[in-house]
């Protein structure tokens, strides 16, 4: 890993609360933050489940930092971000819909008074890339969605919460499978150990979202990537959303839209790789801000970027043409 401390060495990042509502509810939203003031305003969202520790090591990455205000926040519910005090929440379970969701991005990104955001999420932060730039692409300057398809179905699962089964364990293994198996296996356990701590349901209930309400199969011609550039970057090891569910959402969308591969890295890319992942955001940032002179290829490589692996994994099974 890049990053290297001593004892009493305190890192540059801070934490602060903020109150948005969402559907008519106050929530108090934990955030964390590093970079210039006015650096250009970069939103990072976790995957489900999870909280906005995935996000540690582009936090205190030195020279993305040094441009882009990096911001990372939990979800309600998810973290340090506890449900509404106003509202027995205890009472019904917890289901998070698109319109939720994007409402929640939004009036986040409005509390915090961010101009011109890039929005950047994984997972069902990834996917939700599409509804943002469909119904509300004047508010960012760019969208970027790791591990993001048209539609993800079959993971809202009844038994992943469930008195007879351990869904902290389970969940944290279920995501095991979707990482590379030669990313460090230092970041890939710390990834399962952030699964770990999710409140029961919160998982389950992100998935309802995930695969049930997320379904842009026949409207991809919505997502107004014209008006907003769309980044659409999936992990070579990602079987959930591989990068070829990525071209064909990219080819759907059509102008604006570009599907990039990241190689070598699987589903929860800025975690389970942080070093290699770091590499790859940077050369799509600079394509957002206009600093890379030539187009993104379609696939990004370890040595395209100067990272050399010590472990190569085995050779994926390319779908045939």
């Amino acid at each position: 890993m890049a990053e290297s401390y001593q004892p009493g060495d305190i890192e540059p990042i801070s934490g602060s609360y903020v109150h948005v509502e969402v559907e008519g509810v106050d929530h108090r939203i934990y955030f964390e933050e590093n970079g210039p003031e006015d650096g250009i305003p970069l939103l990072c969202q976790h995957t489900a489940g999870n909280n906005c520790q995935e996000w540690r090591h582009l936090l205190t990455d030195e020279e993305i930092t040094e441009e882009f205000r990096v911001i990372a926040h939990d979800l309600p519910y998810h973290g340090k971000s506890v449900p509404p005090t106003t509202q027995e929440w205890w009472t019904e379970d917890y289901t998070m819909t698109a319109e939720k969701f994007t409402e929640t991005l939004v009036n986040l990104a409005d509390a915090l008074e961010l101009e011109d955001p890039i929005y950047m999420g994984s997972s069902m932060g990834g996917n939700i890339a599409l509804e943002l730039a469909d119904w509300y692409p004047e508010r960012f300057r760019a969208l970027i969605g790791l591990e993001c398809g048209a539609y993800s179905p079959g993971f809202y699962i009844d038994w992943l919460d469930h008195p007879e089964v351990n869904t902290t364990e389970v969940n944290a293994y279920a995501c095991w499978g979707l990482m590379a198996p030669q990313s460090p296996e230092q970041t890939r356990r710390e990834t399962m150990y952030l699964y770990e701590q999710g409140a029961t349901g919160v998982f389950k209930g992100d998935l309802y979202y995930y695969s049930v309400d997320h379904d842009y199969r026949d409207k991809l011609d919505q997502v107004n990537a014209d008006e907003c550039p769309l980044y659409i970057a999936n992990g070579e090891y990602d079987y959930l959303t591989t990068p070829e569910d990525g071209r064909q959402t990219a080819e759907g969308i059509g102008e604006g839209a570009t599907a990039i591969e990241f190689a070598e890295i699987g589903h929860f890319p800025m975690s389970e790789h942080p070093e290699l992942f770091n590499a790859y955001i940077r050369e799509v940032l600079a394509a957002v801000t206009g600093d890379r002179e030539d187009a993104l290829p379609d696939v990004l490589e370890p040595d395209d970027v100067g990272i050399e692996l010590h472990q190569r994994g085995p050779a994926r099974e390319k779908t045939a043409e």
